[in-house]
């Protein structure tokens, strides 16, 4: 099938993804008033400006996020921001007897994190065995949890100089039981506890909400039971600054396998249970985990993900920050640079189908890490909706377009998720494939094709 490129912004304005707050930015939503982080924009306006800034969105380069605790990633892959997450900094590993804290490791990866200008989201979960029974129950009693909170904002609000830590997660996927067994009670709970510290210790900080893993119906419910919770005569979000949500897709859609589409079509439903809660749609949500490929109740033997091809990895991530970007996602954690491969009792190969680096030698960067910065550079500018529409839709036949305008011209990036078809592009255009090679398009009107790999054509 053959359009020009003028009949698909057209169509594209059909089938409109949902956007929020440009990506990027973060609204204070919480009751007091706290100084914004230095990589954010505060945005207090009415659902109608919003809808109309939200057509033009501008990424920092904190949007760009990932998840690494062996400090490779730095100067291999195009990130800002750092969440640290499976990278044995956790309430449990840190203190390891009641009031007594190894700040070693955390150390480490703060002072790597400093040096390379990276924004730090810290996530205070997994109780000590001396405050309760399993590391997924709250303590007995909240003032472990406080003084906690407290030792590691005090150390890190100003390490060495400048700021060490500014992000402060409440507890990670309240709703997995591998990770919480708690009630949506306790959590909030837990929630008011950062917040109250924060307030006392690091006005500046920004307190993130448990993430949430939302591709099952139950899981869904218990986010909608947490954002219902009062704690102290408030609702819930009063406690914290940004919503935060774990877009793992299901592994599989009947014989297709779930991709960065599956993921962003999640937020509708969430979007509904938080409005539901009343909880401001100006406030920014984080996807602080996404991969593809993670199996769902699988059978011991059987938690890898079906391996994909290098190509479809590449086209992963560059989608994915698309179109995060255009649903009005702040920011995106990739889970994760450092992944090593399971021991042969789980079925060897990784829980996630898409690598950015090579789990037998991590200095070795995937083209999917690779394509971290192609995505990078396409973004730069603003990212814009035809006639006015939301960025990144879709047409009638599944061909997605994204425009980007810069100071040099425009970006036009096209891709369609399960067909093959031809768009027609002017003259004079350069197309420029998801490995960032660049070829001109010099006749009067060019011919591109395209698939599920993303292309990039600039026009003048």
């Amino acid at each position: 099938m053959t359009r020009t490129l003028g009949a698909v912004l057209v169509l594209a304005s059909l089938a409109v993804i949902g956007s929020q707050a440009p990506a990027g930015a973060t609204t204070a939503a919480h009751g007091a008033s706290h100084a914004a982080a230095p990589s954010v924009s505060q945005h207090r306006t009415t659902a109608a400006a919003r809808s109309r800034r939200s057509a033009s969105i501008h990424v920092s380069p904190r949007f760009f996020g990932i998840h690494d605790g062996s400090g490779l990633a730095y100067g291999r892959v195009d990130f800002g921001s750092l969440r640290l997450w499976d990278a044995q900094v956790t309430w449990a590993d840190i203190e390891t007897s009641p009031g007594v804290y190894d700040w070693s490791r955390l150390d480490t990866l703060v002072q790597l994190a400093q040096e390379h200008d990276t924004e730090v989201t810290l996530v205070l979960a997994m109780t000590p065995s001396f405050y309760a029974s399993a590391p997924s129950l709250p303590p007995s009693r909240l003032a472990d949890y406080r003084a906690f909170v407290t030792a590691v904002m005090s150390r890190y609000r100003d390490f060495d100089g400048s700021r060490g830590i500014l992000d402060y997660q409440v507890w990670n996927e309240g709703n997995v039981r591998t990770f919480w067994t708690g009630t949506p009670h306790q959590l909030a709970q837990m929630t008011r506890v950062v917040d109250q510290v924060r307030d006392q210790v690091d006005p500046d900080a920004t307190v993130v909400a448990p993430s949430f893993a939302v591709r099952l119906k139950g899981q869904r419910k218990w986010l909608s039971q947490y954002v219902a919770q009062r704690v102290g005569g408030k609702p819930v979000w009063r406690y914290y600054d940004v919503n935060a949500l774990s877009l793992y897709p299901m592994a599989t859609y009947g014989s297709r396998t779930g991709g960065p589409e599956d993921a962003v079509a999640m937020l509708g439903n969430v979007r509904h249970r938080l409005a539901a809660a009343r909880v401001p749609a100006s406030m920014p949500l984080w996807a602080t985990e996404i991969n593809y490929g993670l199996p769902s109740g699988a059978p011991p033997g059987h938690l890898a993900a079906a391996p994909i091809s290098q190509r479809r990895q590449a086209a992963n991530v560059i989608r994915t920050y698309l179109l995060a970007a255009a649903a009005g996602v702040s920011r995106v954690y990739w889970y994760r640079y450092d992944w090593d491969d399971l021991p042969a009792s789980a079925g060897g190969g990784t829980l996630g189908n898409t690598l950015l680096s090579d789990p037998q030698n991590h200095s070795v960067v995937t083209p999917a890490g690779q394509a971290l910065a192609t995505v990078a550079s396409w973004l730069r500018g603003r990212l814009v909706g035809a006639d006015g529409k939301q960025p990144c839709a879709s047409n009638a036949h599944g061909t997605y377009t994204c425009t980007v305008r810069y100071h040099g011209g425009t970006r036009t990036i096209l891709w369609n998720p399960f067909h093959k078809v031809t768009v027609q592009v002017p003259g004079g255009t350069t197309e420029q494939d998801q490995r960032g090679r660049s070829a001109p398009l010099s006749r009067r009107t060019a011919k591109v094709k395209v698939g599920y790999r993303p292309v990039m054509v600039t026009t003048p």
